[in-house]
């Protein structure tokens, strides 16, 4: 396969259960995305969770984040400080480690883990907050990787398996931003966690606000789940941790999101689920779109380079 392009094909696609209930029926909300590749998301009949479904392998997905991520999302195949500054993701991680040292998650001496780090920025900004963490990474990206951990001081692991046989020293605090929409089984990832936490750790976690969707360009092959609060509530609380704090903000040039602080304490009592539908309306008006956000899409292609994705050809954005 080329690295200048990334194609998803039936062969690549699989239909899973539902991660927060282990259900297996769902409502058709959605079947086009961002990118035309003939995506579906749907909506969990028993519990309300949103997803894509049938979704890519775990074979597909480690290719694509290893090797095409950026290229798509991100424009740039490696990341300089002046497209972080262009971004505003350094104001971006800024906000979110000033935020965790005003409630006093983040403290000198901690050791610190930021799974999908990308650049580094949110580790930067930890270190320059409080030098005295211990700072880790989990990129798969290799030269994005070797970015970061020049950028902030970190070290870097490929993978959450690599990071567990490095042996390091329990962690105290995990940051998931805007990542766990991405992972193919969030609760059992979550869960995986735990045994590298510390006693009274926290985890940290930020994603993109369902209910706030607007655009089909929310729908896309990198977000497998869209949460809302209750999801998200939810998800943390099968995972076996205790929910903090969960609420709405508006992280600088980001989507409106939820974060949520958890404890890998168990919850008292995990609530059976209910569906509250909530963001199935939103994801049924984003579709409506479809017409519009594809030609708009085709008359800028007919005027710039294409490059091949998925079942058509679409300048990349």
């Amino acid at each position: 396969m080329s690295t200048s392009s990334w194609t998803l094909d039936r062969s690549r696609l699989e239909h899973v259960a539902c991660p927060l209930c282990h259900g297996l029926e769902f409502e058709r909300l959605a079947t086009t995305d961002r990118y035309d590749m003939g995506l579906v998301t749907v909506g969990c009949l028993r519990c309300g969770l949103v997803m894509t479904n049938p979704q890519p392998t775990s074979e597909a997905i480690d290719d694509f984040y290893a090797r095409h991520y950026r290229r798509y999302y991100q424009r740039n195949a490696a990341p300089t400080l002046q497209q972080i500054r262009a971004l505003r993701i350094d104001e971006r991680t800024a906000a979110t480690a000033d935020f965790l040292i005003a409630r006093g998650e983040l403290r000198p001496g901690m050791s610190v883990l930021d799974i999908g780090s990308s650049e580094g920025s949110m580790l930067r900004a930890v270190g320059d907050r409080v030098p005295t963490t211990q700072r880790f990474a989990i990129e798969p990206d290799t030269a994005v990787g070797r970015f970061a951990a020049q950028h902030a001081g970190c070290t870097v692991h490929a993978s959450l398996n690599e990071f567990r046989e490095s042996k390091a020293s329990p962690l105290d605090l995990v940051i998931l931003n805007h990542v766990l929409e991405h992972i193919k089984n969030p609760v059992q990832f979550l869960a995986s966690m735990k045994p590298l936490l510390a006693p009274n750790a926290r985890v940290y976690i930020d994603v993109p606000d369902v209910l706030e969707y607007h655009k089909l360009s929310a729908l896309h092959i990198a977000h497998l789940y869209h949460f809302a609060a209750d999801t998200l509530a939810g998800t943390a609380a099968r995972a076996g941790y205790t929910v903090h704090l969960i609420e709405k903000h508006v992280p600088p040039k980001h989507p409106r999101s939820l974060r949520c602080v958890l404890s890998a304490d168990a919850p008292a009592a995990v609530p059976e689920p209910v569906n509250e539908r909530a963001g199935w309306q939103v994801i049924r008006s984003c579709a409506r779109q479809a017409w519009f956000a594809h030609g708009k899409r085709w008359l800028r292609s007919t005027t710039a380079p294409l490059m091949v994705f998925g079942r058509s050809q679409h300048r990349v954005r």
